[in-house]
């Protein structure tokens, strides 16, 4: 169906208990070696799966089943056919820019609190942002097509054993700064809330453009590597809408620049800004074959 190489189906021989996602015991590089070996059971699959939706807030049924089912799509089948029984899940099928149907999965409330504590049991802070999103069509290419960029990154991130401790998506960030700044004009006025402006946004890693203004990614990754040390990745991904001066001074601050389908990953290619074949393009629903069926 994906055209592409999968690992061994991980499905076990009977089906698992129903109390499930018992999270791992033991080191996390130990859990890395299983990763190597293809031995990540079904419930550590589930529940790597079900924080990715909360963390981002919306993921594509194929998108899942490529970063956390091997590429398997009657193992992801079964994953969210369990956790839309259990009411933690809804599946919507939305429309691309291509006209293709592709199928989006979100959190309800009662899936949040899992997606909290399954979260914070697999290493992330306790305070990464997760509640149901608000979900439009015309957003549905573009946020799912993020979270195949953070997916990317995610990897890249591991080869470096390196651990995923946070991601803000550009509301948060956004939300943030707004709120210290507008928070101090009310205080001391306009100049006051311009120099907060500029402070919260170095303190969060974003970076300003030659006006002054606040440079936002798509997401930010935050992550602890081998050693002990925070990092942060932002990371953008464009579309064929965005303009050349916007992507050279993303570009330009360090942004890990993502292509969403290939007027895109062109435009990239054209400006010296694309990775060729490392990740740069995450090619979406439209990117692929019309006929074939998300189960």
């Amino acid at each position: 169906m994906f055209d592409r190489k999968v690992e061994p189906d991980p499905r076990p021989a009977a089906p698992p208990s129903r109390n499930r996602l018992p999270m791992r015991d033991g080191h996390r590089r130990e859990y890395a070696a299983d990763r190597e070996r293809g031995s990540i059971s079904f419930p550590e699959r589930c529940a790597g799966a079900l924080a990715d939706i909360g963390v981002h807030g919306a993921v594509s049924f194929r998108d899942l089943a490529d970063a956390r089912f091997g590429g398997h799509p009657y193992t992801t089948r079964r994953a969210v056919d369990m956790w839309i029984e259990d009411g933690l899940v809804t599946e919507t099928t939305v429309t691309g820019p291509n006209g293709n149907p592709f199928k989006v999965l979100t959190l309800t409330p009662a899936g949040v609190a899992d997606a909290r504590e399954l979260a914070a049991q697999r290493g992330m802070d306790r305070n990464q942002r997760i509640e149901v999103p608000r979900i439009r069509d015309a957003q549905a290419s573009h946020d799912t097509a993020v979270y195949r960029a953070c997916a990317t990154e995610r990897d890249r991130l591991r080869r470096r054993d390196a651990r995923v401790r946070r991601v803000r998506l550009d509301a948060e960030l956004k939300s943030a700064v707004a709120r210290a700044s507008e928070a101090e004009r009310a205080r001391n006025g306009k100049r006051a809330a311009d120099a907060e402006r500029q402070r919260t946004a170095e303190e969060l890693g974003l970076p300003l453009d030659e006006a002054g203004q606040v440079l936002y990614p798509d997401a930010q990754i935050e992550y602890e590597d081998a050693e002990g040390r925070t990092g942060r990745v932002n990371v953008e991904v464009a579309s064929g809408s965005y303009r050349e001066p916007a992507l050279r001074a993303k570009a330009a601050a360090g942004f890990a620049m993502h292509a969403s389908g290939p007027a895109a990953a062109g435009m990239l290619q054209k400006l010296g800004l694309g990775h060729g074949d490392d990740g740069a393009w995450t090619g979406g629903r439209a990117d692929r074959d019309p006929a074939s069926v998300e189960l």
